[in-house]
């Protein structure tokens, strides 16, 4: 059973998958959510409650840990160069590392508004999805990411 988990100690328990991107910022996605990973027209496709996905080309390594990493880097992310963290619970978007008064959109396929906030001071924000499932742009200032309600 330890060697099954190769570096790990044979005590811990791991509880995320984290994608380390090139630029050294890493994003962590609950076990318990069960995130699915495949690979779509060049991207690492991450399908969980919300789905997101990466370049790539601008991925450098996922991995199963006991800690969530996504704040473990200890870095001020720039959101042109990495975007912000973004993640899903019970159907709440949370934003994280954004620019301070962004504006930040939710549309439906259609390109209709559904929900509209700004970046707070500290760089968060938090906007609710449709009850319904379907697929959603989230747009961040200059940055947009697709997200699939399921």
């Amino acid at each position: 059973m330890c060697l099954s988990y190769g570096t790990f100690n044979c005590g811990a328990t791991v509880k995320y998958m984290t994608v380390e991107l090139t630029s050294g910022t890493k994003y962590s996605f609950l076990l318990a959510d069960k995130p699915v990973v495949t690979f779509q027209n060049a991207d690492l496709v991450v399908n969980g409650s919300a789905e997101t996905s990466y370049a790539i080309s601008g991925v450098k390594d996922y991995h199963f840990t006991e800690k969530d990493e996504t704040e473990a880097t200890g870095e001020t992310l720039k959101s042109v160069e990495t975007g912000c963290v973004i993640f899903e619970n019970n159907g709440v978007v949370f934003i994280q590392k954004a620019n301070p008064s962004a504006d930040v959109l939710l549309f439906n396929v259609n390109g209709v508004v559904l929900s509209k906030t700004s970046v707070d001071n500290n760089g968060n924000a938090e906007l609710k999805l449709p009850d319904f499932a379907g697929v959603y742009v989230l747009s961040i200032a200059n940055q947009s990411f697709k997200l699939i309600r399921k």
